[in-house]
């Protein structure tokens, strides 16, 4: 072999046994299937690189195309590296969506400097490629006599077959298991959604379009205030189980106040959360991330504000987290404070600098103090985000240091407890935070007067039932599933059970007010058998309907089908359906279609066919730019 082939197959070598490694250490079922898969995919790229890269330089005169190709090859090898290193923290491996995310919550410093370390490296590794070659090769084999006939035939066949016996045998599942040049392969060679018999579709539609707080008040403007909690799923919360009394303050406001039982936020993670909250809009707009440009919204504080509220938003995170601030409208908020209002903060760094919340709410205390007028407060408290930081002498359950060990990412076994201490203490200062808020507006006459809304953005995980940690990786129901209570003049406290999305928070907030609701809006006042549409897009991509207690998830990328019946497996561990109609992508039929279409008494397919048409009109919508033609979003 000459040395362009040596060169070739030493880097191939390299990263099949990085990817194999990554696979072992990450080993679940089917191991061995996988590892087959990884060994066949990157041999036969190995194979096409050598044809492409012997090619070259055949034809090269003073080196500047096999310069070229070495640069394409090092891109491909840095972020292959890099990737494979960054799914021992994400659980799969970074698509170009969570490439996006790891910018984007970074500062511009921090961003450039990401920029400025991956350049070098690529450019390193392509003057030492560039230079092995021209030193050797060039001088050591006559371009044209590098290869022979048979090994161009076998280099130019074998990579086809292997990559057609891959795609044929290999279940899409297996994919994100393997490697990320795998990963991204099988994400550009899918097709369209599955196709499904849409006869009689229409017979379940949403057609009960009763409120579920049909209500009218009797008092005229009163104030509105919404407490915003963050990483708090509902089953962490007393009110709804846990066992723990860390929220003593909120568990009191509970008892005056409508529970909603099974509330879910619109996405896993706060940049889509906490703007889907507050402008009853969904976050999806492109198949890899939104970055907030400029199209229609409207917001609580817009409304309002035309009322002649004075208006406020006041939050102890940093709004340049993912560019969240790009997507508000401020000019109609009187008061708009987050950590980077002014030159202290109490932690963090970057985008990630925050306020301690009690300084959050000593801001509220004083903004209503001053106000003399009907107001809109939106408060955003952050403690419970980890790592969980709060003023000293606040730490109820002890110990409360993990160890180093522990991460975003991870939770050694030894550290579960201090873990979930640490956690819960951090809900415990919040709760004080909240209770010192409400109690001011007792004292000071105004919670008679208030429609008060408390709620969270999302979840937590502290418990591997799905793989990961924390938040931001799906939609199941320990990263949606969130607290809500609602207050209202003159109502009696009581619990409901209906499955409501937070996304009609704000319409039914306004239509109990008896506001006009903006055209923009997504959300409605809450409804009965209200079909409920979840997202994650940031280093994963899942979307999933909750319909008639049946929760229909798909991957983004892989479009591998999870469907869980919520009535019967609380913690989503029974996925009924292991692939959806996976081999009819490449137009081959198997056994897993037909047992996908022996469920259709059970209508999985109807979930299906409306969360896709869900899926299509946001895209549309957005990548059509229908609102230039005066066309109102209808998803």
């Amino acid at each position: 072999m000459n040395r362009v082939t040596n060169i070739s197959l030493t880097i191939f070598v390299v990263l099949t046994i990085i990817s194999m490694i990554s696979v072992f250490l990450k080993a679940k079922e089917s191991m061995l299937l996988v590892l087959l898969l990884v060994l066949l995919f990157n041999s036969s790229l190995g194979l096409l690189v050598i044809l492409i890269v012997n090619k070259i330089v055949k034809i090269s005169k003073k080196g500047y195309p096999l310069f070229f190709a070495y640069l394409i090859l090092s891109c491909i090898i840095f972020w292959y590296i890099a990737s494979t290193f960054l799914h021992f923290y994400y659980n799969s491996y970074l698509s170009f969506g969570g490439i996006y995310y790891l910018i984007a919550t970074r500062t511009l410093f921090m961003a450039f400097l990401v920029y400025i370390i991956a350049g070098f490296c690529v450019l390193a590794l392509t003057f030492f490629l560039y230079y092995i070659s021209r030193k050797t090769i060039f001088e050591e084999n006559p371009p044209e006599k590098i290869m022979n006939k048979k090994i161009k035939i076998l280099l130019i066949f074998a990579p086809i077959l292997v990559l057609i016996l891959v795609v044929l045998v290999v279940p899409r599942s297996y994919v994100p298991e393997s490697s990320p040049l795998i990963d991204n392969i099988f994400y550009f060679l899918k097709v369209s959604e599955p196709k499904f018999d849409v006869a009689n579709m229409s017979q379940f539609d949403d057609l009960n379009q009763d409120k579920v707080l049909d209500i009218k008040l009797n008092i005229e403007k009163p104030n509105v205030i919404f407490i915003m909690l963050e990483s708090i799923s509902a089953e962490h919360m007393p009110v709804h189980g846990y066992k723990r009394n860390i929220t003593p303050n909120i568990d009191k406001f509970a008892e005056k106040s409508i529970i909603f039982d099974k509330a879910y936020g619109s996405s896993a993670h706060s940049d889509y959360a906490q703007t889907s909250f507050l402008s009853s809009r969904y976050m999806l707009v492109n198949p890899l991330r939104n970055t907030f440009e400029e199209y229609p919204r409207s917001f609580i504080w817009d409304i309002l504000k035309n009322e002649n509220y004075t208006t406020a938003y006041l939050s102890s995170q940093n709004d340049n987290w993912a560019s969240m601030r790009d997507y508000y409208n401020l000019e109609t908020l009187d008061v708009y404070e987050d950590s980077t209002f002014d030159d202290r903060y109490d932690y963090g760094s970057g985008n990630a600098r925050k306020d301690y919340d009690e300084f959050t709410i000593q801001r509220s205390v004083e903004f209503v103090n001053e106000t003399n007028n009907s107001f809109f407060l939106y408060v955003n408290l952050q403690a419970s985000h980890y790592p969980y930081v709060y003023p000293e002498n606040n730490s109820v359950f002890e110990p409360s240091e993990p160890s180093a060990g522990t991460s975003y990412f991870t939770i050694p076994e030894s550290d579960y407890n201090a873990s979930v201490n640490d956690y819960d203490n951090s809900i415990y200062y919040v709760d004080k935070q909240v209770g010192i808020l409400l109690d001011y507006l007792e004292d000071a006459g105004l919670f008679e007067n208030s429609i008060i809304v408390i709620s969270a953005d999302h979840g937590e995980i502290l418990e591997r039932r799905h793989k990961n940690l924390r938040h931001g990786y799906g939609v199941y129901d320990e990263e949606v599933n969130v607290p809500l209570m609602v207050y209202i003049p003159g109502e009696e406290p009581h619990v409901i059970t209906e499955r409501v999305r937070e996304l009609d928070v704000v319409p039914t907030v306004l239509d109990i007010l008896d506001l006009p609701l903006s055209e923009e809006f997504q959300g409605k006042p809450m409804q009965y058998n209200q079909d409920i549409f979840l997202m994650t897009q940031n280093q994963n991509f899942r979307v999933g309907l909750i319909k008639n207690d049946v929760k229909y998830v798909i991957n983004g990328h892989s479009f591998e089908t999870e469907i869980y019946n919520l009535s019967e497996d609380e913690f989503e561990q029974n996925n009924l359906i292991k692939y959806l109609n996976e081999s009819s992508f490449y137009s081959v039929k198997s056994t897993e279609d037909e047992k996908f279409y022996e469920l259709a008494d059970e209508d999985f397919q109807v979930y299906g066919y409306l969360l896709y048409k869900w899926y299509n009109c946001q895209m549309e919508y957005y990548e059509e730019e229908k609102w230039l033609d005066e066309e109102v979003i209808d998803c």
